[in-house]
């Protein structure tokens, strides 16, 4: 009974580790668990409560041990290293992510639309195009626009009112 007790906990653990390259929405995991459970419940039945605690003992002390290790050292396994992207998107590379500043600037400024927007579509805005929502409302191709507001690298827009432009 005991080598039934140690292979559930065996059987646990490998589940557990499984559990991140199967996408399985943590079933594998908590299968893994339950393994686990299932031994420490063996041995309490069959061997009593001091073998008992020292299995719950250990799984309580071993598990986190064993995930942190995983984690520590499965980025430079084998398989690890081809699982996990190693390369870096560098300025000087000429990756470069939009400024929020340059965004921001836009605020306030008048375009005009290039796609009709319901809610979202295409404007000029200061001789560049630009990805643009409304609020809500629909604005025709051709009208013209401005700048509402910028949050992050979305730019809210709306339909210039005609005392505005008076």
């Amino acid at each position: 009974m005991i080598f039934l007790a140690i292979g559930l906990y065996i059987i646990g653990y490998i589940a557990i580790v499984l559990e991140f390259f199967v996408p399985a929405g943590g079933l594998v995991g908590l299968a893994g668990m339950g393994s686990i459970a299932g031994g420490i419940a063996l041995i309490f039945i069959h061997y009593g409560r001091v073998l008992g605690y020292i299995f719950l003992s250990a799984a309580v002390i071993i598990t986190p041990i064993l995930i942190l290790l995983y984690f520590k050292y499965f980025p430079r396994s084998f398989l690890g290293k081809r699982l996990i992207l190693a390369d870096r998107q560098e300025k000087d590379e000429g990756f470069v992510a939009h400024s929020l500043s340059q965004y921001s600037e836009l605020k306030g400024k008048v375009g005009k639309c290039l796609t009709m927007l319901r809610p979202s579509g295409m404007a000029l805005i200061d001789g560049k195009r630009y990805s643009v929502v409304t609020d809500g409302e629909f604005i025709e191709k051709g009208a013209e626009i401005e700048v509402r507001e910028v949050d992050g690298s979305r730019i809210i827009v709306r339909k210039k009112r005609e005392e505005e432009e008076k």
